[in-house]
């Protein structure tokens, strides 16, 4: 007997998306993961950029960016706990090109093994994420 899964993710400022899925895929710190109805309970770390790719109920899939953050299952819900998210449709380029830019000037200038360093390559990671996914999104494929 199938149950339905439902899906809930969350960030500081909105609720992105609370509804029935089919199917649920995520980057953890430890792997990918493929959600399905009744899947075992667990938690895990969000990975620190990734795409999450949700199996809607009519059979669509969308894909949206999540970092920095957490996933419960439990009770056929899934919830994951984001820092930033936002569907392909909703990233805007021209700020992503500057957030890239920005990232690859502040690691020009660092140490290697400086915490600043660290910090704007997890910055550029972000924003090539973002990138790639909303190229994806409009259909362009690449990334110039």
């Amino acid at each position: 007997m199938a149950s339905d899964l439902h899906l809930r993710i969350v960030t500081p400022d909105r609720t992105i998306v609370d509804r029935k899925v089919k199917e649920v895929e995520f980057q953890g710190i430890d792997g990918g993961y493929g959600i399905l109805p009744n899947h075992a309970p667990m938690m895990t770390a969000i990975a620190e950029a990734g795409t999450v790719k949700i199996v809607e109920a009519d059979g669509s899939t969308k894909e949206l960016f999540a970092s920095d953050g957490f996933a419960q299952m439990q009770h056929n819900v899934l919830t994951l706990v984001c820092e930033a998210g936002e569907f392909a449709t909703e990233i805007d380029l021209e700020r992503v090109k500057a957030a890239e830019q920005k990232a690859r000037e502040r690691l020009a200038g660092l140490d290697r093994l400086s915490e600043e360093y660290l910090k704007a390559e997890a910055s550029l990671r972000k924003a090539l994420a973002r990138e790639l996914l909303a190229r994806r999104g409009s259909g362009t494929g690449r990334l110039n």
